[in-house]
């Protein structure tokens, strides 16, 4: 018998947490434990289709003006009226305005158990934070992606101990081994000999791309065949003011802004160096990616960064909103071909050892089981990365 899940989300439209409940939605249905069906507060976006497409419905709520806006509180009743009608177990929600307007909603229609989700670490955000500690009580679960995550979800929420847990991101590491370097160089013109660095995600400030502008400065200064790629979807006034330094610095042939590409592992494949520059981060999928695409890396040692790397063991880390030191670094291994094929085989190594798909998906299911007093442990191995203290008895779970 498998069991009904609802996933609820703000959208799935770009961005790493709208390609994890995608994927994880996805995944759980092939698997077929689990029943899927995922509904978003606003539009479905570029996912929608894809998931519908592979047997996960998908309800869009279409809510314009906010969840907290008369028409989107109305829209918010089919919520509970779907949890009652498809007889939905688990309710796990992903986003502030899910885990927060979602969640009070999904607790009207009386699921077994409702899990949020904290994918980011949110300083300076005091009204998720507030909203967070005033709605911590009503869930059953609180699901970090990272050790950094959970920490601060301790601290800043005031959550119980009993709840929270940590199930990583996953990725499809066979699917990042398979790019073609040799095709995406030639689409974005860039020659064999070229030297490239690249990072991938959204450009936007907390990213930290004006950081890594500063310091390839001396790089390409001192390598002539040095580029630079900055992929992922470019947010209008951030995205031209990195075009503006380029520009001024005289780098308009150097430094490439191809937009969002599909192609992820092939990108990937075209680096010689992958470079992480956030300021914040939770766990990022664009570095786990990179990791199981064998790149060389250098991260800024923020969130969970760290943990992915393994302390350093898996790539370079760096202070965040240091340009000398991510210079530094970055330097240490465009001159060190060996030292870049040994830290990509550990970044490989540690993807497949602790950061699969596979993995991801056996300790959500195992979450799930535990909540309904269940017994998978048959068929799916025993999460090896939840945190700390014992998760709450199985069941209804503490209130």
């Amino acid at each position: 018998m498998t069991v009904r899940v609802l996933l609820i989300t703000g959208s799935l439209g770009p961005g790493g947490t709208e390609l994890a409940v995608a994927t994880l939605a996805r995944e759980l249905a092939a698997r077929g434990r689990v029943a899927p069906r995922i509904v978003t507060l606003g539009d479905g976006g570029e996912h929608a289709e894809r998931l519908r497409a592979a047997g996960v419905p998908v309800e869009e709520l279409g809510i314009s003006g906010g969840a907290r806006s008369l028409g989107g509180l109305r829209r918010l009743r089919l919520i509970p009226q779907m949890i009652r009608h498809e007889r939905i177990r688990i309710v796990h929600t992903f986003l502030f305005d899910a885990d927060f307007y979602g969640m009070l909603a999904a607790r009207r229609g009386a699921p077994w158990a409702i899990v949020t989700t904290r994918r980011a670490i949110k300083r300076g955000r005091l009204l998720h934070l507030l909203g967070y500690r005033l709605t911590n009580p009503l869930v059953d679960r609180i699901v970090c992606n990272s050790e950094a995550v959970s920490r601060f979800t301790l601290h800043a929420e005031g959550a119980s101990r009993r709840k929270v847990l940590v199930i990583p991101n996953g990725v499809d590491a066979a699917r990042f081994e398979r790019g073609d370097g040799a095709t995406m160089r030639r689409r974005l013109g860039l020659r064999t000999e070229d030297l490239v660095v690249g990072a991938v995600g959204t450009i936007k400030k907390v990213k930290g791309q004006a950081v890594l502008l500063e310091a390839m400065r001396p790089l390409f200064e001192r390598h002539a065949a040095l580029r630079l790629v900055l992929a992922g979807e470019v947010t209008r006034g951030y995205g031209e003011e990195l075009r503006r330094q380029a520009a001024a610095l005289g780098w308009e042939d150097r430094v490439l802004f191809p937009g969002v590409i599909e192609e992820v592992p092939d990108l990937l494949a075209a680096l010689d160096l992958f470079v992480l520059p956030s300021l914040s981060e939770g766990m990022s999928n664009a570095l786990l990616e990179a990791m199981a695409a064998g790149r060389p890396i250098v991260a800024t040692e923020a969130g969970g960064n760290g943990e992915c790397l393994d302390g350093g063991n898996a790539g370079l880390l760096v202070p965040p909103g240091d340009a000398e030191a991510l210079g530094r670094a970055l330097e240490r291994l465009l001159e060190a071909p060996d030292r870049r094929r040994d830290l990509a085989r550990r970044a490989r190594g540690r993807v497949q050892d602790e950061y699969s798909l596979g993995k991801m998906l056996d300790r959500t299911e195992t979450l799930y089981a535990e909540l309904l007093g269940r017994d998978w442990k048959p068929l799916i191995r025993r999460p090896t990365a939840l945190t700390g203290d014992r998760p709450a008895a199985a069941g209804r779970g503490p209130r």
